[in-house]
């Protein structure tokens, strides 16, 4: 009884182990949310951002908008397995030439190559310690 038990538990442990996945779902932390900018990390400086700048991800495009109205978009890729993140076709539609937050969004894209993150938070990374952070709202 005792063996038939211990072999029970060991086969549960093992369909756990087994079922365990470390690729993020990508539908889930990035579609169908609105992301607000809450700081740029640049590795020893911290800069907050007062204003609302969002972004939203579509299938294979996005869309930021800043709270002058102007636009920044693209298209995006992602992989969950490696947590790769790319921005290609970056375009502005509106004026970002006054606006140093909506041009350092727009240099952050571009040199984007990695995220972090979950349905809470997301981080898009440029390398370790360059990110800019926003929150799910």
């Amino acid at each position: 009884m005792r063996k038939k038990f211990t072999y029970a538990i060991l086969l549960a442990i093992a369909a756990c182990i087994a079922g365990c996945n470390n690729e993020d779902d990508i539908t889930d932390i990035f579609m169908n949310r609105t992301w607000t900018l809450a700081f740029f990390n640049e590795g020893t400086t911290i800069t907050p951002v007062k204003n609302e700048y969002k972004i939203r991800f579509y299938d294979s495009s996005f869309s930021a908008t800043t709270p002058n109205g102007a636009l920044i978009a693209g298209n995006w890729k992602a992989d969950g397995k490696s947590r790769t993140f790319r921005c290609t076709s970056i375009s502005t539609n509106g004026n970002i030439s006054s606006d140093t937050t909506a041009q350092k969004m727009k240099m952050f894209l571009q040199k984007a190559n990695e995220y972090a993150g979950d349905i809470t938070y997301l981080q898009i990374k440029q390398q370790k310690n360059v990110y800019m952070q926003f929150y799910n709202r």
